[in-house]
């Protein structure tokens, strides 16, 4: 595990093994990808046909031919649990694919019900990255541009570059985005997110039990 600061935040960072990489990416392509809504139909982005819009279908890890690496995924999530001091688990509690076909880039966007989000990439050129942004607290205010009408200088920006067998674990509530896929071939991920199973309580009244399925 690599864990780094980023944009004043823990970011956590993990390898897969380098002898199985080639067998995700495969079994990645067998799948079949629609046009993400939110995007169409621009098409600039497209998303494992499995996810259905009634939620109950990000479901990428209860697949058979994805168990090791969903294994292994849940063995990184218990490392950053204990990095964090958490008394639960964190287990997978939504999962699916993402593609770009060259050309193509994902849009701004951040992933709600759920604890942390994390990026597994299966293929894709280092020169390429997924960009996380976030709001300058030095210019808090909306109606004060004291830089002038260039927007990215109002915020902060990391840029991670797509190595395929990289798995990062984030924030679920920070922007991110990715550049233009200029891999000759498709450029493909699997998003996955994590929440905390079991007890969580700050003691006395405060209580919620979670069971995350």
């Amino acid at each position: 595990m690599k864990k780094d600061s980023v944009l004043g935040t823990p970011f956590y960072r993990f390898y897969y093994d380098k002898s199985k990489v080639d067998d995700v990416l495969q079994n990645l392509k067998r799948l079949k990808f629609r046009a993400n809504g939110e995007d169409y139909p621009n098409n600039t982005n497209w998303i494992w046909d499995g996810v259905s819009e009634d939620g109950t279908g990000s479901n990428l890890h209860e697949m058979n031919c994805f168990s090791d690496i969903f294994g292994w995924i849940q063995e990184c999530l218990d490392e950053v649990a204990y990095d964090m001091g958490m008394q639960n688990r964190l287990k997978v509690n939504a999962a699916w694919a993402n593609l770009n076909k060259p050309g193509d880039y994902f849009f701004d966007h951040i992933h709600s019900n759920t604890f942390v989000s994390s990026n597994y990439y299966a293929s894709g050129h280092s020169r390429d990255h997924t960009i996380w942004t976030m709001k300058n607290p030095y210019f808090h205010s909306t109606n004060i541009y004291p830089c002038g009408p260039d927007m990215s200088r109002y915020y902060l920006m990391h840029k991670e570059p797509t190595e395929p067998g990289k798995y990062i674990v984030f924030p679920s509530t920070i922007m991110h985005r990715t550049e233009p896929n200029t891999y000759h071939d498709d450029r493909i991920t699997i998003a996955c997110d994590a929440f905390p199973t079991g007890l969580i309580s700050q003691g006395y009244t405060s209580r919620l039990k979670v069971q995350v399925l």
